[in-house]
C-alpha cells in the first residue's frame, strides 16, 4: 500500500486510451438503444393514431348500414370502397384507407342484400408510408346500432 501512495508516476497514456475508449463504446450502445427506443415509441404512436381511424371507419359504416333503408353505400370520408380485396397504394394519389362490406346471413355465408341478417365489414388503413397496414374487421346486425 505504502507503494502505490509513494508511486507520482500518474496515469500511462496507454490507460487513458484505454479507459476513454471504453467510455465511448458503452456511451454508443446506450444511445443507440435510446435512438431506437425513440424510433419505436413514434412508430407505436402512429399506429395508434391509425387505428383509431380505422375504429371509426368501422363505427361510421356500422351506424350507416344498420339504419339504411336503400342500398346506397355507406360512405367515409377520406376513404375508398373496394371491390371486396384491399389494393396496394402503388401512387400518391391512391387510397390509404379502404373498406368494404359484405352482406351475410346467420350462418356467415355471403348473401343479397335482401337476404342478410347483418354485415361483415372490414376496414385497412395503410400507414408509415406504406410499409405498414391494419386490418380490422366487424360485424353489424340490421337495426343494430341506435343513435
Amino acid at each position: 500500500m505504502k507503494n502505490v501512495l509513494k508511486n507520482r508516476a500518474g496515469v500511462t497514456l496507454i490507460e487513458t486510451v484505454a479507459a476513454t475508449a471504453i467510455i465511448a463504446i458503452i456511451l454508443v450502445t446506450l444511445v443507440g438503444a435510446l435512438l431506437y427506443g425513440q424510433k419505436m415509441v413514434v412508430f407505436s404512436d402512429s399506429k395508434n393514431n391509425e387505428a383509431a381511424q380505422a375504429q371509426e371507419m368501422i363505427d361510421v359504416i356500422m351506424t350507416q348500414l344498420s339504419e339504411r333503408t336503400n342500398l346506397d353505400d355507406p360512405t367515409v370520408i377520406d376513404a375508398t370502397k373496394v371491390n371486396g380485396s384491399f389494393t396496394l397504394p402503388n401512387q400518391p394519389s391512391d387510397p390509404r384507407k379502404q373498406y368494404y362490406y359484405e352482406p351475410v346471413d346467420l350462418a356467415g355465408n355471403v348473401v343479397s342484400v335482401a337476404n342478410a341478417v347483418g354485415y361483415k365489414i372490414y376496414v385497412r388503413v395503410y400507414y408509415n408510408n406504406d410499409q405498414s397496414y391494419l386490418d380490422l374487421g366487424a360485424f353489424t346486425k340490421k337495426g343494430s346500432v341506435y343513435q
